[in-house]
């Protein structure tokens, strides 16, 4: 009889918490107020994604080489620099300058350079100025000016909330600066991913991929596309629908900007002229996995999206109240438990229409997988970005596409 009553009793709480009648607290960072569970926009759940697609090249892990990989661990994004340098920020927030050599390879500069903490520096790009800008979690938008000038150099925030006159999000509060990019007027487009913010870890690294999960439970996106503008100083907020804003890209021609939701595995565009400005689209629906960085190609014409993992089967199911709150602790079950997600590489270059002209895998990700970003040089490389891994990995696209399988 007791174990009825109990059975009978834990029933009608799963029941009262799948009706939302019972708030449930999620695992929210240490020393952040907990939150609670809301209900979703309309039609945003159960998430949805290409179930179908297959890794079917495998033309990565022959083609792959790493770089400084005695030196640098965990570059979410690599950026470009003038001369050919390499500007390269790792999970611990350390900048780091990088020369090339006469072989093909680089070499950091001894040139002391500041730390970019406390937080997780993810997206990084130079100005035309030469100046190094920083997407920071927790702080905001950084700036790095006169990178390696060991007497002129200054690490500054440029921005740390949505400015007061912003028609979108006035005020709030930008706690996890992701990716960026910078326009030919100078005005920086970049995501706040969501208001689930990262914690430092007791091994003293910051960790932003228990916010993903979170924000998918919490159902109540807070993700944001900003405009950093230098002339006044003004943040805007674009949009602030996004479950978990990540990579961002602007148009080649600048007529829009493309974000990437990591969560709902969409690509979704902003359009910044002609007669759809000031509005948004979905520009690619129904990836096979959460998409992470975006960047323009350089042949002026399409753009590299890296997905960092496949689609768990059971998201099918995310409309389920008790679901997202298992997907909630998924993290911490599989750190306490020493699992981790399945390991591949993907690869996408897409066209200005949304269409996938060209896939580039690693089907065990054996050598490439979990890709945060992808950025072209225009020797025709490919230089990817980890938030874990030692070094940088760089793809011989030639190389790669001669020995294409599948």
């Amino acid at each position: 009889m007791i174990a009825a009553a109990v059975g009978a009793a834990l029933l009608a709480l799963l029941v009262a918490v799948e009706l939302g009648q019972v708030p449930v607290r999620l695992p929210f960072p240490p020393g952040v107020e907990y939150d609670y569970m809301a209900e979703p926009p309309p039609g945003t759940l159960p998430l949805t994604w290409d179930a179908g697609f297959r890794v079917e090249d495998d033309s990565l892990p022959n083609n792959t080489k790493y770089i400084l990989q005695d030196q640098i661990a965990g570059v979410e994004t690599v950026a470009f620099g003038p001369e050919g340098w390499l500007g390269l920020v790792d999970k611990h927030g350390q900048i780091f300058m990088a020369e090339p050599d006469n072989q093909g390879g680089y070499a950091v500069t001894p040139h002391p350079l500041p730390w970019a903490s406390p937080g997780r520096s993810l997206g990084a790009k130079f100005d035309a100025n030469g100046d190094l800008l920083i997407a920071n979690a927790p702080l905001g938008l950084l700036q790095l000016a006169s990178p390696g000038d060991a007497q002129d150099q200054r690490l500054l925030l440029l921005t740390g909330r949505v400015s007061d006159e912003s028609p979108l999000s006035a005020g709030y509060p930008i706690e996890f600066a992701n990716s960026l990019d910078v326009a030919a007027d100078g005005t920086v487009y970049f995501t706040s991913s969501t208001d689930v913010v990262p914690y430092r870890t007791a091994s003293g690294y910051w960790e932003t991929s228990d916010s993903v999960f979170v924000s998918l439970a919490k159902a109540q996106p807070s993700g944001m596309l900003l405009a950093y503008h230098p002339d006044n100083r003004s943040t805007i907020a674009l949009m602030n629908d996004l479950w978990f804003a990540n990579g961002v890209a602007l148009a080649h021609d600048e007529g829009f900007v493309l974000v990437a939701d990591s969560v709902q595995m969409k690509i979704r565009r902003y359009w910044l002229h002609g007669p759809k400005a000031g509005s948004s689209d979905v520009f690619y629906d129904k990836l096979p996995g959460p998409p992470d960085g975006i960047s323009r190609s350089t042949d002026g014409q399409t753009y590299w999206i890296t997905i960092y993992c496949g689609a768990e089967k059971l998201l099918a199911y995310s409309h389920i109240r008790l679901v997202r709150v298992l997907f909630s602790w998924m993290p911490r079950i599989m750190r306490l438990l020493g699992q981790d997600f399945p390991n591949i590489g993907i690869l996408l270059r897409m066209n200005n229409e949304g269409e996938i002209v060209e896939v580039l895998g690693d089907k065990q990700g054996a050598v490439v997988s979990r890709v945060t970003s992808a950025f072209e040089s225009e020797d025709g490389r490919l230089f990817l970005g980890s938030l874990h891994k030692r070094g940088v990995p760089v793809v011989d696209l030639k190389g790669a596409r001669a020995t294409k399988t599948g």
